[in-house]
């Protein structure tokens, strides 16, 4: 039983990722009193792309071919280590912890970036050189709140830091981990491409950096690095939701009742999240690339303040 929820969080992950970009767009083009596209849109962009010719620029090495599987891998991976669907650890959720999951999601960026510049397109290493930025400034934040959480939990894997949010209502008014939660929600938006700079209601120089980084790449390679997008947004909402702010609703037993509740409750809490990421692009201005520091610069702080206050502070607010 638990190999076959195993399997359905990464069926979770291949069919609802896509949907929480559409609902975005689709939120934000409602917000902005335009029609815009279907919230399914994304599906029919797979569609369209998995049947396109595949082609590769002259410069293509082994490096650019294997980018896009691997990064499609990766992203699997992840879904096996994070608790989507249940309270307990499945059969491979012992395999890595938080840290092993970043490190996969954080080498599948590498790649990417090393792929664009190998491309030789002007486009592809302006997208890579902003994204290596983004990565310094992102990083060791990203460090800072998972020291935060570990030191809260006194673990690194996703399911004891879920179980110890949800221990009692002093756990989860920790000072350190409202600081955490929060500084994590903006890395958020920087990682999944809505702040502070990107924009995608258009095809702006000035706002590229995840469409630059892949514009050499075309039919099913192009899918497969699209669809990971998708994916590696799904994996942050969930680890946001399901460890950070609402580790609730999940199975804490077998059988098919545990399974619906908790599909569902997975459904509202990322459309949910979809919905608010959505609001929150439409109500801030973006910044210049050059200002990325200032935000990020928050961020930072608040993970370092999550850290000191485990270790000096501690009761609920």
């Amino acid at each position: 039983m638990k190999v076959l929820w195993q399997a359905l969080q990464v069926v979770d992950l291949l069919l609802l990722a896509p949907l929480i970009s559409g609902v975005i767009a689709w939120v934000v083009a409602r917000i902005e009193s335009k029609q815009g596209v279907s919230a399914l849109q994304p599906y029919f962009d797979l569609v369209k792309l998995f049947g396109k010719e595949r082609l590769l620029p002259g410069r293509a090495g082994w490096l650019y071919l294997m980018t896009p599987p691997f990064v499609f891998t990766a992203m699997i991976s992840v879904a096996v280590l994070i608790p989507i669907l249940t309270t307990y650890p499945l059969p491979l959720g012992w395999m890595g912890d938080m840290l092993g999951g970043a490190f996969l999601l954080s080498l599948a960026g590498v790649l990417v970036q090393l792929a664009a510049f190998e491309s030789g397109n002007s486009y592809g290493g302006l997208g890579a050189s902003r994204a290596s930025v983004l990565t310094v400034l992102t990083e060791p934040t990203l460090i800072l709140v998972l020291v935060a959480v570990a030191l809260e939990a006194h673990s690194t894997y996703p399911y004891v830091v879920g179980a110890t949010i949800r221990s009692g209502i002093g756990a989860y008014l920790e000072p350190a981990h409202v600081l955490a939660t929060v500084a994590f929600f903006l890395l958020l938006l920087v990682d999944t491409g809505r702040l502070p700079v990107h924009n995608h209601g258009g095809h702006s120089e000035v706002a590229m950096i995840d469409e630059a980084r892949l514009v050499e790449y075309a039919g099913g390679d192009l899918a497969l690095l699209t669809w990971s997008g998708h994916m590696k947004q799904f994996l942050l909402y969930v680890i946001f939701l399901d460890v950070l702010l609402v580790p609730w609703g999940m199975a804490s037993g077998p059988g098919w009742v545990p399974f619906l509740v908790a599909e569902g409750s997975l459904v509202v809490k990322v459309l949910g999240l979809a919905v608010i990421v959505a609001l929150v692009e439409t109500a801030l201005a973006r910044l210049r690339f050059w200002r990325y520091s200032e935000y990020l610069g928050l961020a930072f702080l608040l993970a370092v303040l999550a850290v000191v206050t485990s270790q000096v502070g501690g009761g609920a607010i």
